[in-house]
């Protein structure tokens, strides 16, 4: 073997100790009992020397716990629709009951109307008319 070669190996093996070592303490970073599973992937996901298949694997299995699911709300409110009555319906209710109304006789409906005869309609309950 000529020295030419036996620097040459020697630099191989010097490369392969440096990348070992790295790779070492990569592996205890990762073991380490600070990271936890979501952790790690959001650490492989992020680095950039991983190849994108491992890359995308790892982002998809740290999705769900970096983004909520989406789920039904309740209503804030319990709302309910009144029944649909045609307007017909309720004009010819409402006539009935004006007619009813003005049936009575002048006395009976200002005693039905709150206010009528008490004062001179200027909005105050007292006679200052002010």
């Amino acid at each position: 073997m000529t020295d030419s070669e036996k620097a040459e190996y020697d630099d191989v093996i010097r490369q392969l100790v440096v990348k070992c070592e790295a790779l070492a303490a990569e592996n205890a970073r990762l073991r380490s009992s600070e990271n936890n599973a979501h952790a790690v992937l959001r650490e492989v996901y992020n680095d950039p020397t991983a190849s994108p298949a491992v890359r995308v694997k790892a982002a998809g299995l740290a999705l769900p716990h970096e983004t909520p699911r989406l789920e039904s709300v309740p209503p804030p409110l319990e709302l309910v629709a009144e029944p649909y009555e045609p307007l017909s319906v309720v004009v010819e209710r409402q006539r009935a009951r004006m007619n009813k109304f003005l049936s009575l006789s002048l006395e009976e409906r200002s005693r039905l109307i709150t206010g009528v005869g008490r004062d001179a309609g200027n909005g105050q309950d007292d006679d200052t008319g002010g």
